[in-house]
């Protein structure tokens, strides 16, 4: 996903044509599951698909090479699917190598003629910001080289040869952690490579220093933004699930057409413990200068609804949103509790819309309230829409709630 940064766009223009290598190739060890990392499911998708999305939406992006396994390439090709043609178009998938240096090599050899500048960046890394993209690309484009850098969290310790105690420590005040993005000259990248000895295709892990040792081109470091830290851990994968959730849920609309007393503690509870820019709407009409944006939608409705024209709502916000780039959650609030005998319809209401909308990463819920009830219960249903937009889960999708 492309991560907002508030660094200053102004850093220069690409108007030179620019190709992306992601190694995906990895076995993901570390991470001590059954598949790669960079498959594991976030929200319902594979941490590769965010990855892909990001970059995908940054319009100057030409082309972009995907590394991975011989093993996953079907997978692959399945998560392409889920973008439009033309973005798929942009996309070329090569077979990885046993390791790292001898992957990325492989996604070089793939780069199409006339590319001026290469962008290597970790599969395992979905928060990009374009602002700093951008900022490396020219930086690589004047320099030859440049790569992300971030201040060092812990002191750095050598322990002794024979019986690992303390040698010494370094100041880790002089020294910076590499990071990715890195980007490259071309020629500059692929000479280091074919200069490069076995040894370091084999063992090496820094692609500024092949540069700088096998093509004489020492890379600009710039101090990137917090977000490099990549997916390494098991425990990373609900980090990253939480930051995404949280940029899912910055824009939320309510659409209310009825004068409900509910529809103004949601956008007051929405604000204040999401910290989301919430609208509310009474006309449809208003939602056009919104759809785009919109990552949650809150229909608040009077009992008994017309389920009709309800759907044609969702379907004309689904029409005028990106769906593809992202989840969009939409909340149907019934101020009234359900008759018994008229819960199967809603229920079977509710599913028949999320399956509809399955393919386009829509989640869907039902939730009906008294708006006579006692504040109690209202605040109950407040915090139930809290926790449906905060939670985000596909496997919810279709499900009916009633706060009592």
């Amino acid at each position: 996903m492309r991560h907002k940064t508030s660094m200053a766009a102004d850093c220069g223009s690409v108007d030179f044509p620019v190709s992306v290598v992601l190694p995906a190739a990895g076995s993901g060890e570390r991470m001590g599951l059954a598949i790669p990392k960079q498959f594991c499911s976030v929200l319902g998708r594979p941490l590769l698909y965010y990855t892909l999305q990001a970059f995908l939406s940054v319009g100057w992006v030409r082309e972009i090479i995907v590394v991975v396994s011989q093993d996953w390439l079907q997978e692959t090709s399945d998560i392409l699917q889920h973008f439009p043609t033309p973005s798929r178009r942009k996309v070329t998938v090569v077979s990885g190598a046993p390791t790292r240096h001898r992957s990325i090599w492989n996604g070089l050899k793939a780069v199409g003629t006339g590319t001026d500048v290469v962008v290597l960046h970790d599969a395992v890394r979905p928060l990009v910001e374009e602002d700093f993209l951008r900022r490396i690309v020219v930086a690589a484009k004047e320099n030859g080289a440049a790569g992300a850098v971030r201040p060092l969290i812990s002191t750095v310790v050598s322990p002794t040869k024979t019986d690992r105690m303390l040698d010494h420590s370094l100041d880790r005040s002089q020294y910076q952690a590499s990071e990715m993005p890195q980007a490259f000259r071309y020629p500059a990248i692929t000479e280091a490579y074919q200069k490069c000895i076995d040894h370091d295709l084999d063992f090496g892990t820094e692609c500024l220093h092949l540069v700088q040792k096998y093509a004489g081109v020492s890379a600009k470091l710039l101090l990137g933004p917090s977000s490099l830290w990549k997916v390494t851990l098991r425990k990373d994968l609900y980090a990253i699930e939480g930051v995404l959730k949280e940029e899912l849920c910055k824009n939320v609309v309510i659409l209310s057409d009825c004068k409900l007393s509910l529809s103004q503690r949601l956008h007051k509870g929405i604000q204040e413990k999401l910290s989301s820019e919430v609208v509310l709407f009474n006309d449809q009409e208003q939602l056009a200068t919104t759809c785009q944006t919109i990552t949650t939608l809150i229909l608040t409705k009077s009992f008994p609804c017309d389920l009709e024209k309800t759907r044609d709502t969702i379907s004309h916000v689904l029409e005028g949103t990106t769906v593809g780039d992202r989840s969009v959650l939409v909340l149907l609030l019934c101020g009234a509790t359900p008759a018994l005998d008229t819960m199967p319809r809603l229920f079977m209401f509710t599913q028949d819309i999320a399956e509809e909308t399955k393919k386009h990463s829509v989640i869907i819920n039902s939730v009906y309230v008294d708006s006579q009830a006692s504040s109690d219960v209202g605040d109950r249903a407040v915090a139930m829409v809290i926790s449906l937009i905060r939670q985000r889960d596909p496997a919810m999708s279709g499900q009916v709630f009633v706060a009592q």
